[in-house]
């Protein structure tokens, strides 16, 4: 870790200042943390104190991209993290040669603070290590819109197999996947770690507020239904408790019904081994909105349940086994 972080917020959003400022109380290795309204500001603050770490909220500040380079070339120790909820926010300051983007949250709350400076700090760490460091707003570049393509995934029974099987073979750079694979509560967290720690591509537990991104796959939360929302143009997924479907929670019915309305065409739509009939309707209904769809054929799985239903409705595009199902999503990408 960095011995010595001095931290300057940029920034007017006072739940996100307050929010970055508690956070810091449990980092040792931040020393120092203030919030300024402006550029100018940030820079007479550079002189007085050695900061090593500005945090640019483009959200909230006009930027000025030239005074921006000066303060980095002069400075050019300092981490300028630049944050915003979109893309094009990120690309006003593009000119400025600023060195990273981390994605500001949607909600913003203690959790996300700690995660977000926890991001920061992992960036500076690298700096110190001598690692190459993030070139521009590469976060901002890999969420996407709803004229991209996204892949949705169920599973059940049998399932976890399978989804590595599909994981395995698929490149870092594949669509953003969501998956809906039904576990008990806390599995599912256990299961992203574990597949992050074996696989390329960014794999987690969803939360509400996570954007889309090119190579991530997103695990529903055991005890959580989700489903795919769109904000300002991008992407992102909404967690959230309610009445089981088909006595499960997450139903995959309800992930694939809001991709379905948003994404019509631009979805891939897979259902893999799994007892009973969750998916079913929502496969149906992605395939009557454009997309294309696979199921897993009935030899290869554990319990030919979910698929089977998928197809009896007249669902499936491509039925196949699970050794060619990761060949098929990329050849429709």
């Amino acid at each position: 870790m960095v011995k010595a972080a001095r931290v300057i917020i940029i920034s007017r959003d006072s739940a996100f200042c307050s929010g970055i400022l508690g956070a810091v109380k449990a980092i040792p290795s931040v020393e120092m943390v203030v919030n300024v309204a402006s550029q100018t500001d940030a820079e007479n603050k550079l002189h007085r104190t050695n900061s090593n770490i500005i945090i640019l909220d483009v959200d909230t500040v006009t930027v000025a991209p030239t005074l921006m380079q000066r303060m980095v070339s002069r400075f050019n120790n300092v981490l300028v993290v630049v944050t915003a909820q979109n893309e094009s926010s990120a690309r006003l300051v593009a000119a400025a040669g600023l060195r990273d983007f981390t994605a500001k949250p949607s909600v913003f709350n203690a959790a996300n603070a700690s995660r977000f400076m926890q991001l920061v700090m992992g960036r500076m760490s690298g700096i110190a290590a001598g690692n190459k460091v993030t070139v521009g707003y590469k976060d901002a570049l890999k969420t996407v819109g709803i004229n991209d393509k996204v892949i949705a995934i169920a599973s059940s029974t049998g399932g976890v197999e399978a989804l590595e099987k599909v994981i395995k073979t698929l490149p870092e750079s594949v669509p953003p996947i969501v998956v809906v694979q039904h576990m008990p509560s806390g599995f599912t967290k256990l299961l992203a770690s574990r597949l992050n720690g074996m696989y390329p591509q960014n794999i987690k537990e969803a939360q509400t507020g996570d954007y889309l991104m090119k190579g991530q796959i997103l695990i529903a939360p055991a005890g959580s239904h989700i489903r795919m929302v769109e904000r300002s143009g991008k992407l992102a997924v909404d967690c959230f408790l309610g009445p089981k479907m088909h006595g499960v929670m997450p139903a995959a019915d309800i992930l694939f019904e809001s991709i379905a309305s948003i994404s019509k065409r631009n979805a891939i739509g897979v259902i893999l081994t799994g007892m009973g009939a969750d998916g079913g309707r929502g496969m149906m209904l992605m395939h009557n909105a454009g997309a294309k769809t696979i199921g897993q054929d009935k030899e290869t799985c554990v319990v030919y349940g979910m698929p089977k239903v998928a197809k009896d409705l007249g669902a499936i595009d491509y039925e196949l086994p699970i050794d060619q199902i990761a060949g098929k999503i990329l050849s429709l990408v």
